[in-house]
């Protein structure tokens, strides 16, 4: 299925996020430690594209329970 709508967004952030992550630890860190860190930045990411493209494109309200609809139809 892939990647579609707002998650395309999620996935650039994912990847701008992580590239500026691993530019600051590898300067702070050192090269090995910025790639650890862009690996669980990235994998973070991913992580909730996944989780938020199982739960649909749009947010969703879940009424639990039983609902009363009290008017139907004009009168």
């Amino acid at each position: 299925m892939g990647i579609r709508g707002r998650f395309l967004m999620f996935a650039a952030a994912t990847i701008g996020i992580s590239f500026l992550a691993f530019i600051i630890s590898s300067i702070v860190i050192g090269k090995l430690g910025g790639f650890i860190v862009m690996m669980i930045t990235i994998g973070g990411g991913l992580a909730t594209i996944y989780i938020k493209q199982k739960q649909g494109l749009h947010n969703k309200r879940i009424d639990k329970g039983i609902v009363i609809y009290k008017t139907l139809k004009k009168s």
